[in-house]
Formats: C-alpha cells, sequence, structure tokens
C-alpha cells in the first residue's frame, strides 16, 4: 500500500523534480563507487610497489651471484620490468581527479582518470604480462644452463615444467582477471559517470 502511494506520488511530481531527486541519487551512487575504485587502486598499487621493493634487490644479487651470461641478462631484465612497472603505475595515478571548481568539472576529470586505468589495464598483455613472462624465461634458461644441454636432458629438468607452468599460468590467469576487471568494474563506472555528466550538463 505505501509502495504505491509512494509510486502515485513520483508519478505526480513535477518533471523537473523526478529529475532533480534521480540526479541526487545518482550523484550518490557515482560518488560511492569512485571512492571504491580509488581504494582499489591505491590497494592495487601498494601491493605492487611493496613486491617491487622486494623482488628488486633480490634480482640485483642475482646479477652479481648468477656466473652465467644469460642468467645476469635475465636478472637485469627483470630489474628493468620492475621499475617500469612502477613507472607505469605512478604516471597512472597522476590524472587522478584533483579539487575542482565544481562537481561538473570533477567528474569529467574523474571520467578521463577511468579511461586512463582501463586503457592501462586493456594494454597489460603487452607492458605487464609477456615482458615479465620474458625475463622469467631468460632468467631460467640462464639459470639452468639449458643452452647447453640436449633436449632429453632439458624435459628430465622438474624445474623447467614446474617454471613454464607457473610463468604461464599466472600469465593467463592475471590476463583474465584484468578483463574481468574491464568488464565488471571499468565500464559499467564510465557508464554512471557519463549518464551524470549528461544529467548535469542538461541543465
Amino acid at each position: 500500500m505505501i509502495e504505491n502511494e509512494l509510486i502515485q506520488i513520483w508519478q505526480s511530481s513535477p518533471k523537473h523534480e523526478r529529475i532533480k531527486f534521480e540526479k541526487s541519487k545518482l550523484m550518490l551512487d557515482v560518488q560511492s563507487k569512485l571512492n571504491s575504485f580509488d581504494r582499489a587502486v591505491k590497494r592495487r598499487d601498494f601491493i605492487e610497489i611493496s613486491v617491487a621493493i622486494l623482488m628488486t634487490p633480490l634480482f640485483l644479487y642475482q646479477v652479481y651471484r648468477q656466473p652465467n651470461l644469460l642468467a645476469k641478462i635475465g636478472a637485469i631484465w627483470i630489474v628493468a620490468y620492475i621499475l617500469f612497472v612502477v613507472y607505469k603505475l605512478l604516471k597512472a595515478k597522476k590524472g587522478k581527479p584533483s579539487e575542482a571548481s565544481s562537481y561538473l568539472e570533477y567528474l569529467k576529470e574523474s571520467k578521463s582518470y577511468l579511461e586512463k586505468q582501463k586503457r592501462l589495464i586493456e594494454s597489460v598483455l603487452y607492458w605487464y604480462i609477456l615482458p615479465g613472462l620474458m625475463g622469467c624465461a631468460i632468467f631460467l634458461i640462464g639459470s639452468l644452463d639449458l643452452l647447453n644441454k640436449t633436449w632429453q636432458e632439458i624435459i628430465k629438468i622438474k624445474k623447467v615444467w614446474v617454471g613454464l607452468s607457473s610463468f604461464i599460468g599466472v600469465g593467463v590467469f592475471t590476463y583474465w582477471l584484468n578483463k574481468r576487471a574491464v568488464k565488471k568494474e571499468f565500464i559499467p563506472r564510465l557508464e554512471r559517470v557519463d549518464e551524470l555528466i549528461r544529467l548535469m550538463e542538461e541543465e
């Protein structure tokens, strides 16, 4: 009964009042989603940078420790790759919306920031997965001295298959996870921001 009465009140309200209510509701929803997204980005960046801080000295030590030249090259590659990942994340963070002069301007900055992060995630195969896999593969080949072994010997080395399986598995899972994030996280948020921008520009 109460629900029907509310619907009747809503339907009998002036059009501009209904639009105003819809906009307020949408603003709260968009703000909540943007705050949630910001927390997720901060968490992701914190984890990635923390791993980079831990991994860099370990592979720098491998550059010194490994006798095999290819293993040294692989370790240098991984250090360079880690630093590049940190650079990409920090660069993407620069587009974060700041204190804007109006809420509409803030929304437009948020849209630009979301699109930038979306492009970063969509290209993850080229700047994150493949370079990391290549560095690990070079290091594995060098550290196990696989170039000086026959195929029969390589097949019998358990570390080779464990390493390759792990690299490929992590790569595929990371790619799937990021594709899922674009579909489930980025596109819905961008649609809501676009909708709110359109409503505000119609005033």
